[in-house]
């Protein structure tokens, strides 16, 4: 689960489903893929979360270390209307370092997903971060 800030104030809680692709797996040879994303506004108000599937011309960023949501539109290089996502699980951090990342993009519209790197990167420790975006670089109005 995710904490996340939205531009236009929200507070959106997102959760990753995550599936074993071998459920028989020892824990060193273990691959978890992300196979959805869902998002929700925290109403405070009513006190409830309240499920959305469309950020617009948003996109979230989400990992171990942060989760961002930006304007696409400010940052023409990712896609609207999609989830950047790494892995984030403690295990891969503490000791199973040698794992396959679960590292993808997600279309919120259809939880179609693509992987945004090869199965196994060459450095795969420590976990992966989010380059935080210059405000400076940033199309301010």
């Amino acid at each position: 689960m995710y904490i996340v800030q939205a531009p236009w104030g929200d507070l959106l809680n997102v959760w990753r489903t995550v599936e074993d692709e071998d459920v028989n797996a020892e824990p060193a040879a273990l691959v978890l893929s992300t196979k959805e994303i869902k998002i929700y506004r925290v109403d405070t108000v009513a006190q409830k979360l309240v499920e959305f599937d469309c950020l617009h011309s948003h996109v979230l960023f989400l990992g171990h270390n942060q989760s961002l949501c930006l304007s696409a539109e400010d940052y023409p290089a990712v896609k609207a209307n999609h989830a950047y996502f790494t892995d984030n699980y403690a295990l891969w951090i503490l000791g199973y370092k040698n794992n396959r990342r679960d590292i993808g993009v997600i279309n919120m519209v259809n939880n179609c997903w693509d992987e945004l790197v090869s199965p196994q990167l060459w450095s795969n420790w420590p976990a992966p971060v989010w380059i935080t975006p210059s405000l400076a670089k940033m199309k301010m109005k």
